[in-house]
């Protein structure tokens, strides 16, 4: 289990989110990997819970989507219209993450998975960018 969040961190359009502040860890099976990944290192299937307040720097859409190893997933984002440079905005999302066994039987798992965030959207200011990861 891992939670592990940031504070006041401005990101460029297309920037990776970064996540600088462990604030629980247990277990080995999830680790911060740098400083804006986590990688998921054990077979099986992760909860990956997401919430965030943002403030747009300017007018425009503001949206974050989850990458698996550097690809973009689909079912994992979440997006909000900034109407102005000063509002506060929040939102979450939950997805599931599989890391797949390996067909190599002296190693059962795959190559670790890393996950990261991107924010797709216009330049923004995140006050608090917070990420949960449960091995389920």
């Amino acid at each position: 289990m891992l939670e592990i969040y940031s504070k006041n961190v401005t990101v460029s359009a297309d920037g990776i989110i970064p996540l600088n502040t462990v604030a629980l860890i247990k277990g080995t099976s999830t680790m911060p990997l740098g400083a804006s990944s986590i990688q998921l290192t054990k077979c099986g299937v992760y909860e990956v819970t997401v919430s965030y307040s943002v403030v747009g720097s300017a007018a425009g859409e503001i949206s974050t989507s989850l990458l698996k190893n550097g690809v973009a997933q689909p079912q994992a984002t979440a997006s909000l219209t900034s109407a102005d440079a000063t509002s506060i905005l929040s939102t979450s999302f939950t997805t599931l993450v599989q890391v797949p066994e390996s067909s190599n039987i002296n190693c059962p798992c795959s190559v670790p998975t890393t996950i990261s965030f991107i924010n797709d959207g216009i330049e923004a200011t995140y006050d608090t960018f917070d990420v949960t990861v449960v091995r389920v």
